[in-house]
């Protein structure tokens, strides 16, 4: 029998299914979620800019770093009149010289990494505050703990990282939980782009800290969501203001 990391939430016995939202749907960490999410009967909602959401998730394009295009996205989304969840994974990553970084790829990183949370929280907030609902960053073990040559993308999940720590405690009187899972080395397409991304003239002895500690294969995208759809669920109602590290003993 395969252990499971978590114990497996039911969403048997509810009134009604839950209304979940979860960014970055079509690929990666995402899409793993967001069928974990349909597989237990729940409404869910898979925004991203590509439709290659799971079969029965509802696609909405979103644009998570422009304020139109994710206020848009929630009211689609809100229909039923409430969010039970909000799952932000959408996010894009930086690697390069400090000194290299454009003003344009700083803004870019921020813009999804840090705003777009912000603001789909920010919409989100009447719909989730209706049900109790709860939220679920997708942040990184970059924001906990120093690495070379992702300053931009480091400052953003930091950010996020203290976003969720701070919301967690303003929003506990509404009942509203909000928690964070920090990934090491993920199996995503993302991780083929960021070894594009290295400087041909990178330090080995500094580049070495980007190395998961714990060998093997890197996480598959279903352990992350398997993570988030617990943190999601009533056998974690009291879990609030966690960053749960996933990075195989980086941090």
């Amino acid at each position: 029998m395969t252990a499971q990391p978590f114990p497996a939430p039911s969403a048997a016995g509810a009134a009604e299914p839950r209304v979940v939202v979860v960014t970055g749907a079509a690929s990666g960490i995402g899409h793993a979620t967001a069928a974990m999410f349909r597989d237990l009967g729940d409404t869910v909602f898979g925004l991203d800019l590509n439709d290659t959401v799971p079969d029965g998730v509802e696609f909405v394009h979103c644009n998570v770093g422009e304020r139109a295009s994710v206020d848009a996205a929630i009211e689609t989304c809100a229909r039923h009149g409430r969010i039970d969840v909000l799952a932000n994974v959408a996010g894009v990553v930086q690697f390069g010289h400090f000194e290299q970084i454009t003003d344009e790829e700083w803004d870019r990183v921020h813009a999804v990494d840090l705003k777009g949370p912000f603001m789909l929280i920010r919409a989100a907030m009447p719909h989730l505050r209706a049900c109790g609902g709860n939220v679920v960053n997708v942040s990184s073990v970059a924001g906990n703990v120093s690495q070379p040559y992702t300053v931009a993308y480091a400052a953003a999940k930091g950010g996020l990282t203290q976003l969720t720590k701070a919301l967690a405690l303003e929003l506990s009187p509404s009942g509203i939980r909000v928690n964070a899972i920090c990934p090491g080395t993920v199996d995503t397409p993302i991780v083929g782009e960021v070894f594009g991304m290295m400087p041909a003239d990178l330090d080995q002895r500094v580049a070495d800290r980007l190395i998961m500690m714990l060998p093997g294969k890197p996480i598959a995208p279903a352990e992350i969501g398997t993570a988030i759809v617990y943190l999601a669920s009533p056998a974690a109602r009291m879990i609030t203001g966690e960053v749960l590290a996933f990075d195989g003993g980086m941090s």
